[in-house]
């Protein structure tokens, strides 16, 4: 059985969100502990531009709404850990 955790990224006092946004999209795309980008799926973005995507629909969103967010949560990271050998990444 997986389990899943939803995971509130914030924004650092002194640095952009973009800044922010940046350094923990490379921090949870690490090579080492992803099987060299083996574990890393995304779903309507690319991995590569993952940040850049998130910062654009956050200025569609500011425009088109006139509103904007006043909390510190930048992004949220959905991490599932499974038993060893119980799924292949594949099927997860």
């Amino acid at each position: 059985m997986a389990a899943t955790r939803l995971i509130a990224l914030h924004k650092n006092k002194g640095k952009s969100v973009a800044a922010c946004l940046k350094s923990r999209t490379d921090y949870v795309q690490n090579p080492d502990k992803t099987q060299q980008g083996e574990l890393v799926s995304s779903y309507e973005c690319s991995p590569l531009t993952v940040d850049e995507e998130f910062m654009l629909s956050k200025r569609q969103y500011e425009l088109m709404t006139g509103r904007r967010q006043k909390s510190d949560v930048i992004a949220y990271q959905i991490r599932q850990s499974f038993k060893p050998g119980e799924i292949t990444a594949e099927e997860a």
